[in-house]
């Protein structure tokens, strides 16, 4: 594993701050994969009422989602909405540059909708979307996206699919394995010590790969790493 740890979850959003300005000073479009939580939240946070606000040039940075949930955008659910309301509200960034999954729409007919927007908007290589940088959550079953053990299709060439959670059977719109493993970044934050045990498994056997969808995925070929506090650090050698 590729990781860094970090004192804090201040200091984790610290850092993803630094990186998103230095993107959006490389002057051309960078397409930007966003996920759902808590950490997520505290970035969006921190930036609409930071100096990032001003400093960042928004123009350049285009945002997706991972995942979303199969609800309306004023939902408390919305991955996106939490977004908006923490910082897209606060910031002056194109209309354009803001593509979310609309969870209100059928979910299959959005899952070929967003494929297709993907398709005509992010610069492919291998014939597949390559982002820039892709964020990812872990659950504390390791999965990722909407990507779950047990029910992840890892051989699809399609780039996006519907998923429902093995628990509440809610569905989702996700990105799949085969277009977020193309990213040229992909950076997973896992913060807590509910994560530890899983991190600890897929950090020292390799069979975790097959049992946990975030140690199944990284990029083909371009930088995995991982973002982790202390907490969640805490049983790795």
């Amino acid at each position: 594993m590729n990781y860094q740890v970090f004192d804090s979850s201040a200091d984790v959003v610290a850092a993803l701050a630094e990186s998103l300005k230095e993107y959006s000073q490389q002057g051309r479009p960078v397409h930007i994969s966003l996920s759902g939580g808590s950490t997520p939240s505290q970035l969006f946070s921190f930036l609409a009422s930071s100096d990032y606000a001003t400093s960042i040039d928004w123009s350049n940075l285009h945002f997706w989602w991972g995942d979303e949930r199969c609800v309306a955008p004023e939902d408390e659910q919305s991955n996106y909405g939490q977004a908006k309301a923490l910082l897209f509200d606060h910031i002056q960034i194109p209309a354009e540059n803001i593509h979310r999954i609309r969870g209100e729409d059928f979910a299959a007919m959005e899952a070929i909708r967003f494929a297709e927007e993907m398709r005509e908007v992010i610069p492919a290589e291998n014939d597949v979307p390559a982002f820039d940088w892709i964020l990812l959550g872990m659950g504390t079953d390791g999965h990722t996206a909407s990507l779950f053990p047990g029910q992840t299709d890892y051989e699809t060439t399609e780039i996006a699919a519907i998923a429902a959670h093995p628990e509440s059977r809610q569905i989702r719109v996700t990105k799949t394995a085969h277009l977020i493993q193309n990213a040229k970044r992909i950076t997973y934050l896992v913060l807590g010590a509910s994560k530890a045990p899983v991190l600890k498994e897929i950090a020292e056997q390799a069979t975790a790969a097959k049992a946990y969808p975030a140690a199944h995925v990284k990029a083909n070929a371009g930088i995995t790493e991982w973002y982790l506090d202390s907490e969640a650090a805490k049983e790795l050698a």
